[in-house]
Order: structure tokens, then sequence, then C-alpha cells
């Protein structure tokens, strides 16, 4: 099941129509679905999931559908500006874990796409790296997501092919 995604996207709306196909397939499938993304893009979730009536993901004692905001979840997993190995091996090791006692587990995360818009390319790709690590060790498909504009100038082109080579899959746009 390990597959590790990138999309790229032009505007929000685009980022959270896919997003809300990859969650919806994976509660339909059963599967856990850990999101750890910005508060907007979280809130943008949960309303496109209601709307789409994807049932139970209100109810309390729901453990299928566990969201994390992204900057908090990072901050756990840094250590002088960097992504520290052990900590992120560790952290998202055991959430994964305590997740995957449910089943397959599947994950939205947006805190390389944190790290670049903070300036910090080199700890974002570095964080990719890790999330390869982990997937030797762990089972769980992963999508992550980066604005397009992030990567205007051509000081990023060579971020941008970095980040590509981190992922199995590559897609940009509308779809």
């Amino acid at each position: 099941m390990n597959s590790h995604a990138v999309y790229f996207y032009a505007e929000d709306i685009f980022l959270i129509e896919k997003v809300l196909h990859f969650v919806r397939q994976g509660l339909e499938q059963n599967e856990t679905v850990i999101v750890i993304a910005t508060a907007e893009h979280r809130a943008d979730l949960k309303s496109g999931l209601i709307a789409e009536n994807v049932i139970g993901l209100l109810a309390p004692n729901n453990r299928n559908y566990l969201p994390f905001d992204a900057s908090t979840t990072l901050s756990l997993l840094m250590q002088n500006d960097w992504p520290h190995e052990s900590l992120f091996l560790r952290v998202m090791g055991q959430i994964i874990a305590s997740a995957a006692s449910g089943g397959p587990v599947r994950i939205y995360g947006e805190m390389v796409a944190v790290l670049f818009a903070q300036g910090k390319q080199r700890a974002a790709v570095r964080l990719e790296e890790l999330w390869n690590k982990l997937a030797m060790q762990s089972n769980f498909s992963l999508l992550c997501s980066y604005p397009l504009f992030a990567f205007q100038g051509h000081d990023n082109a060579l971020a941008f092919q970095h980040i590509c080579a981190c992922h199995s899959q590559v897609a940009s746009g509308r779809g």
C-alpha cells in the first residue's frame, strides 16, 4: 500500500477537491485517515466532507478521521529549524501505529508546504526523505501538497526537482 504522492496546485479550491477525494476514498474503504493540515484547509475539508454526507465524520467516537494542525505537529519534529530524524520517526511512527490498529492508514500532510512557505526548502526536502524512511517501517499511503506559486523564481527549480524525486506519484493542476 505504501505510496508517496505529491500534488502541486494553483488555487486552494483545486487542492480541497483533490484532498476531499483522497480522504473520502479512504473513509469509504474503512481506512484510518490522518489529516495534518493548516486550520483553514482542515475547516474546508470538514465542510466538504459534511456537504458530501460522509457519515460519522463528526461523531465524538470517530477513530477513522484524525485531524492534526500542521504547524503544531511540525513543532514536535523540529530541532534548530531542521527535521530531527529520531523525533520524526518516533512521533509520526506512534501516530501511524496507533491509527493502524484499525487497519490501513492514509495520510494527507502539509507540514512540508509549511516549511517551504517559511523559506526552509532544504528542510522540506529532508522531511520528504524522512517520510520515505518511515515508509520502510510502517505501511501507509501519503499525499503531500504544495502551492505552485511557491516555486516561482529560479532559486526554487532545484528544490522542485528534489521534491518530485522524493515521490512515487506527481500530479498538478486541477486533477
